[in-house]
């Protein structure tokens, strides 16, 4: 059996696949035992994202295509607007299945990595199995609990608890539009969302700190049931969101981190689909091109790693729900781009928190707004 490869990667997630579909001479190993399981998501995806890998959207593995994110206050306040060619809710098992055809290297399942080993220029990896492989360049594609960043860059994230379930509801669901709960006082450093999976199905969850088992039932209760009826719960896709430190690495030695492993989820709104594609795709030209060493510098130029998203994160679950509810009332119908008006600006200054927060809140919204289309 081969032992030596150019490449090993870690992870057979979105990312993995990615960076297995664009290298040649590349290796693997994943301790699933299958594509795509187990889902730990709320499946949404942008056009962008696919965009940004050349990949054209695919009804095997689209559940619902989406025009519309409403953001809604806690004073029921609806910030958004239609938009063309918006995203998607996928089905992460089809979408992942669908990348591994993709790959024209060898995909290793039920191998877990129990040591890694840097042995002259070359990176030694030893498997539960007793297996030794050997390579050049080493991709942690890990995901949370990643091997790689903790053996390899002695680094821990921050972490982010999430309950997001598949749920059947008794009324039909708007398909074209995921809905965002923001409630600061109720979902600290978090949110609730429903996403449509079909025009019975939604995957309905929430992030954020405090008793999340409490504030999911709170949720289905008292607004779910409100608007969808009775609910039944079909399949738990809950798990937990890393976020990168400002200070992190993801180039060592010839290893890099992507996705997940690298922490690169959005500190705001917690997707991290786009972000684990896109960085093992600059993972992958960086390897192709023998540089390397270029991958750190090349990812800290990417607006999803752009450090002010960490400082945008504490000022936006640092409003209280009077700031939320007078940006509602000021952004509702409409998007963010209202702010950059007159007409919206002299909105905004006549709300009286908002006014007080004004340099806060015109910090936060031009950071995300040059950073969104690469958030999920």
């Amino acid at each position: 059996m081969k032992n030596f490869y150019k490449v090993i990667i870690i992870g057979a997630g979105p990312g993995g696949l990615t960076a297995g579909r664009l290298l040649k001479d590349a290796l693997i190993l994943d301790k699933k035992r299958e594509i795509g399981r187990p889902i730990q998501c709320g499946e949404g995806l942008s056009y962008k994202a696919l965009e940004l890998q050349d990949i054209k959207p695919d009804s095997s593995w689209i559940s619902c295509e989406i025009n519309t994110v409403q953001r809604i206050t806690p004073n029921n306040k609806i910030i958004g607007r239609y938009h063309e060619n918006f995203g998607y809710v996928i089905d992460r098992w089809a979408f992942e299945n669908f990348l591994a055809k993709l790959v024209k290297n060898e995909i290793k399942l039920n191998t877990k990595v129990v040591d890694l080993k840097r042995s002259g220029e070359l990176w030694e990896i030893t498997t539960e199995n007793g297996e030794l492989f050997k390579t050049k360049y080493l991709i942690g594609s890990d995901g949370i609990n990643s091997i790689v960043r903790q053996k390899v860059f002695n680094q821990e994230v921050d972490i982010v608890s999430a309950l997001d379930y598949l749920v059947r509801l008794e009324k039909p669901v708007d398909t074209k539009i995921i809905k965002i709960y923001l409630d600061n006082k109720r979902f600290p450093n978090g949110y609730a969302w429903i996403f449509p999976k079909s025009k019975t199905t939604a995957n309905i969850g929430l992030g954020g700190e405090g008793n999340l088992a409490e504030k999911y039932n709170w949720f289905l209760e008292e607004l779910v049931k409100k608007d969808y009826g009775n609910y039944q719960i079909l399949d738990n896709k809950s798990g937990a969101i890393p976020i990168r430190k400002a200070d992190a690495k993801c180039f060592k030695d010839n290893a890099l981190l992507v996705g997940d492993a690298a922490g690169f989820a959005d500190p705001l709104f917690k997707g991290g689909m786009n972000q684990s594609m896109l960085s093992a795709k600059i993972a992958s030209e960086c390897i192709n091109k023998d540089r390397a060493d270029f991958y750190e510098s090349k990812i800290k130029s990417m607006p999803f790693a752009d450090p002010e998203l960490i400082e945008i994160n504490k000022i936006f679950y640092s409003f209280d729900n009077q700031m939320l509810n007078e940006i509602g009332e000021v952004l509702e119908g409409r998007g963010t781009s209202y702010l950059r008006t007159l007409p919206g600006l002299m909105k905004t200054i006549l709300k009286p928190n908002l006014r007080k927060n004004i340099f806060k809140l015109l910090k936060f919204f031009s950071v995300w707004r040059k950073s969104r289309g690469y958030l999920w």
